[in-house]
């Protein structure tokens, strides 16, 4: 008599929890738990992912605007708003008040409008506008929740301790 073999999932294979672990952790990549259900440590990883982001992006554009080498060069403004930006996400990682939360938020919105508005690339198709906007809204959308975070974040219980062993 023939025997069946049962069928091998990706979960009961060794180097399932081991890239797992890499790519998604519920302590260090909360991102899919709602914001009520978050503990402090979890909320800090997620704000310094953030910061890191937001400063990251503004600073780079910062030093392309003031460097004279992107399309907007010399824009005194668009440095100065980048700075602010960045000052603003620094303030928002160190203290994690809902006020810099909320200022931090207008970033995807002031980037969006600031790409659109000025017609950057003239020969931006439409494609590349929809996909433009698209990002920014899924990043305001993702704003949102950080604010929603930060203005839990004092009532938010202390994380669970490590398991011993």
């Amino acid at each position: 008599m023939r025997r069946r073999h049962q069928p091998v999932h990706l979960k009961d294979l060794d180097w399932y929890k081991y890239v797992r672990r890499y790519f998604w952790d519920d302590e260090t990549t909360p991102y899919l738990i709602p914001a009520a259900r978050l503990h402090r440590r979890q909320a800090e990883y997620e704000i310094l992912a953030y910061v890191i982001f937001v400063s990251l992006l503004y600073g780079a554009v910062m030093l392309l605007t003031m460097s004279g080498r992107a399309a907007y060069a010399d824009s005194f403004g668009v440095s100065l708003y980048c700075f602010i930006v960045v000052c603003i996400a620094l303030v928002f990682g160190v203290t994690r008040h809902f006020l810099a939360a909320s200022a931090i938020v207008l970033a995807p919105v002031g980037g969006l409008v600031f790409s659109l508005s000025f017609d950057i690339y003239p020969d931006l198709g439409t494609w590349d506008r929809v996909l433009l906007v698209g990002f920014s809204l899924v990043w305001l959308r993702y704003s949102l929740r950080l604010m929603h975070i930060a203005r839990r974040y004092p009532e938010m219980p202390p994380p669970p301790p490590a398991p011993e062993g």
